[in-house]
C-alpha cells in the first residue's frame, strides 16, 4: 500500500503563468481608436475563445452579437429612440447616439434562456456566459486588444435586441467595446482576496 503523501513531498508552487500574467494585464479601457477596424477573423477568434467556458449540463447558452461599421449607429438610434419614449433626459439621449462609436467593434453577449424556464439552470446559464465574457476579456488582452465590459439599462434592452434580431427569450450579459488602444491604464489598487482555508 503507497504511504500517504507528506506535507515536505507536496509538489511546490511553480511560478507565475502566462495566462496569470494576462489576468493581470487586462484592463477596462476605452483609450482605443475607433476608426481602425479590429479584423472580423479576430474578432471570431475572440468569440471562440469564450466559449471554452465552463457551462453545466452542456446548454451552450451563449450567443453574440457583433455590431461594427454603420450598425453601431443604427445600435445608438434605436437605444436613444427607445430612451427618448420613456422619458429620458436630453443630454441622456444625445449621448446614446454616439456612444456606441467610440471604439471599431461591439459585442452583444447574450444568455439564451432555456425552454423550461428553470431557475437554477437559469441561474448556471447566465453563469456560464458570465465566464464566457470573461474568456472574450482575457483573449482580447493576450491579442494586444482594449476592452470594456459595460452594461445597458433594463428598459433599453428591448430595443438592443430589435437591432440584434433576436427574441424576448434573449437577455443581455454585457456588452464588450473592442478596439486598438491608444493609451495604458494603470494598475489599480486591490484589497488582498477574502480567503479562509479549511483543513
Amino acid at each position: 500500500m503507497a504511504e500517504p503523501e507528506s506535507a515536505a513531498s507536496v509538489r511546490p508552487s511553480p511560478p507565475s503563468t502566462v495566462v496569470e500574467d494576462v489576468i493581470r494585464e487586462r484592463r477596462t479601457s476605452l483609450l482605443v481608436d475607433a476608426a481602425m477596424p479590429v479584423p472580423a477573423e479576430l474578432v471570431d477568434r475572440l468569440i471562440d475563445a469564450a466559449t471554452w467556458a465552463p457551462n453545466h449540463k452542456r446548454t451552450w447558452p451563449w450567443r453574440f452579437t457583433v455590431v461594427t461599421d454603420d450598425a453601431r449607429a443604427r445600435l445608438g438610434d434605436a437605444m436613444a429612440a427607445q430612451a427618448d419614449a420613456t422619458g429620458a433626459a436630453e443630454a441622456k439621449v444625445a449621448k446614446l447616439r454616439g456612444k456606441y462609436l467610440r471604439s471599431a467593434a461591439v459585442v452583444l453577449v447574450w444568455v439564451a434562456r432555456n425552454d423550461d424556464d428553470h431557475e437554477v439552470r437559469s441561474r448556471e446559464d447566465r453563469d456560464a456566459v458570465a465566464a464566457a465574457v470573461q474568456n472574450l476579456l482575457l483573449a482580447a488582452t493576450a491579442n494586444g486588444v482594449a476592452s470594456h465590459w459595460a452594461s445597458v439599462a433594463d428598459e433599453l434592452v428591448p430595443a438592443v435586441r430589435t437591432v440584434a434580431g433576436l427574441d424576448d427569450h434573449h437577455d443581455l450579459v454585457a456588452l464588450v467595446y473592442l478596439g486598438w488602444p491608444t493609451g495604458s491604464i494603470p494598475p489599480p489598487e486591490r484589497p488582498p482576496p477574502a480567503v479562509t482555508h479549511l483543513t
